[in-house]
């Protein structure tokens, strides 16, 4: 009776540390709190502070695996990945074809949408609010071809537009680019160190615009928009009005529900990445990831990030098997 009371417990603590009882688990895998290893994580600053949350939690349950997590732009994250230095890589665009080709593998972790921005005490944000701004004015927006406000809203102000943007090494950047058919090297502005950096820098610049992750400009504590933030409509048909599916709703959830149903045009919405460099075989690193796509998709909303679609999910575990 007692080794069927141990046997049970054993297998408890086996499917919890495995994200639940719908990931199936190898009978002669050792127990999770047994489990040792060491990850090295860095990347995208749009998935970094999530990335550390799921670092905790999984640390927290395997006191044995040791987790090293740090922020980069995805192109760094992607050389360091090549060259050995890390096992993950956080990534926030799709990878290249080059990329595929030399073996790297994705694995869809999260869902984001890249947004343009200005602040509320802009002149124009009546005329904006009503209108939108369509996909071709943007583009000019940000290749420096439209210069001042009254150029942006058809009226006679001549004030320039303060453009920021996010390096083009970014994952962020090169979806935006992306978005408005353009290079990423084309895109102008003053560069900003962060999405969080340039979402402070708009919040107090009248006349400023600039792009980034929606999940700095959400307040998670009260589900609404930023302080003095705007996100601008995008006139996604050209009919010079803001209709009520391109209107970018005050509530995270209202904009969560859209990116979730696959409403929101990709890009500018997107899947964030984890990446590694063939299929993981590393115990430690099999499982936490397993654990991101299981457990760890109960955080996201705790950083105004979107849980991946099950889809993703399923395709994602059937090559960690």
């Amino acid at each position: 009776m007692r080794k069927i009371f141990y046997y049970a417990i054993l297998m408890a603590v086996v499917l919890y540390g495995c994200g639940g009882t719908k990931t199936k688990v190898d009978k002669q895998s050792t127990p999770v709190s047994d489990m040792k290893g060491n990850i090295i994580i860095n990347g995208s600053d749009v998935l970094f502070p999530l990335a550390r949350k799921w670092a905790q939690v999984f640390k927290s349950e395997n006191s044995g695996v040791i987790i090293d997590v740090r922020s980069t732009c995805s192109d760094n994250a992607i050389r360091n990945l090549k060259s050995g230095l890390i096992n993950l890589a956080l990534v926030s665009r799709e990878l290249s074809p080059e990329e595929k080709a030399e073996g790297l593998i994705s694995f869809p972790v999260a869902m984001d949408i890249v947004l343009p921005i200005i602040s509320f005490d802009n002149d124009n944000i009546q005329k904006i609010v009503q209108a939108g701004v369509t996909k071709e004015k943007l583009m000019g927006v940000f290749t420096g071809k439209i210069k001042t406000w009254g150029q942006l809203v058809n009226n006679k102000t001549t004030d320039l537009i303060e453009v920021n943007k996010l390096a083009d090494t970014t994952g962020t950047c090169q979806t935006w680019a992306n978005f408005l058919g353009v290079k990423p090297k084309q895109i102008i502005g003053t560069s900003q160190y962060s999405n969080r950096s340039l979402a402070d820098v708009i919040v107090s610049k009248k006349l400023g615009i600039g792009f980034c992750s929606m999940s700095v400009i959400y307040d998670v504590k009260t589900n609404l928009v930023r302080h003095n933030l705007y996100v601008v409509p995008i006139d996604l048909n050209s009919n010079k009005q803001a209709d009520d599916n391109e209107l970018v709703f005050d509530k995270f959830d209202d904009l969560k529900s859209i990116v979730s149903a696959g409403k929101y045009p990709s890009p500018p919405a997107r899947k964030l990445y984890f990446v590694t460099k063939s299929i993981p075989t590393d115990p430690a690193l099999k499982a936490f990831v397993k654990w991101t796509l299981g457990i760890g998709q109960n955080y996201g909303k705790d950083f105004c990030l979107v849980t991946i679609d099950k889809k993703s999910m399923n395709e994602s575990l059937k090559k960690l098997k």
